[in-house]
């Protein structure tokens, strides 16, 4: 917030597409990197479960148990959100002429970071409210899980359990924010593969029998 706020740097996905039609590789971009693409090889979605701003503010509304309930196709409007997203800025780009700026004291990144900041805080209050779900806009609008979930799928960080130390009571599932059938997992004899998973660690400290953990490994 600080970088993006002071040093003027969008650090919303259209900041990122920016700074690579500039062809410049800035604070936004490094964050991509190791954050949200290369990043999630090694250490899943750890971003969203710890770092992520907008995960933040929705942890202080309500509806912090998921009710679990499906979402069917919905999670698509995530993909949807990250070609328009492409979409505007090329459009503005090439067609318009238009320029983000790079320099600090001219860039237009803060009203890009401010605004994209303003329409997802307030998309995010508005679907938990509908789903009641704090994580209804983590699963259903959120751009960014298009880069994070290919890396989450093969990450070396993983939630992994013992299927014979396994009670099927569901305490992990239930808990789960992001709705992953972690128990299922488990007595499968895998870890928790699924690049839904944001590594908030919420299943393993639910777990009675302490049967949970981080494991580092490959798949």
């Amino acid at each position: 917030m600080g970088a993006g706020v002071f040093g003027r740097q969008s650090f919303q996905l259209e900041g990122f597409f920016f700074y690579l039609l500039h062809g410049l590789v800035g604070g936004v971009v490094i964050h991509y990197l190791v954050a949200k693409i290369i990043g999630p090889f090694f250490i899943g979605r750890a971003f969203c479960g710890w770092g992520c701003w907008t995960w933040m503010l929705l942890d202080y509304l309500p509806f912090k148990k998921s009710p679990g309930k499906p979402l069917g196709k919905l999670p698509w409007l995530r993909v949807v959100h990250f070609v328009v997203s492409a979409a505007l800025v090329c459009g503005l780009w090439f067609l318009v002429g238009y320029r983000h700026g790079i320099e600090w004291k001219t860039t237009d990144g803060l009203w890009w970071f401010l605004a994209g900041n303003a329409l997802y805080f307030g998309a995010g209050i508005v679907l938990a409210f509908v789903f009641k779900d704090n994580r209804a806009f983590c699963k259903i609008l959120c751009p960014i899980t298009v880069f994070l979930r290919v890396g989450a799928r093969f990450s070396l960080l993983k939630v992994a359990g013992n299927p014979e130390g396994c009670t099927q009571c569901g305490a992990c599932d239930k808990a789960c924010p992001v709705d992953i059938p972690v128990s299922q997992y488990v007595n499968a004899g895998k870890r928790v593969i699924s690049s839904e998973c944001t590594l908030c660690q919420t299943c393993i400290s639910s777990c009675a029998q302490r049967n949970l953990d981080l494991s580092l490994e490959m798949d």
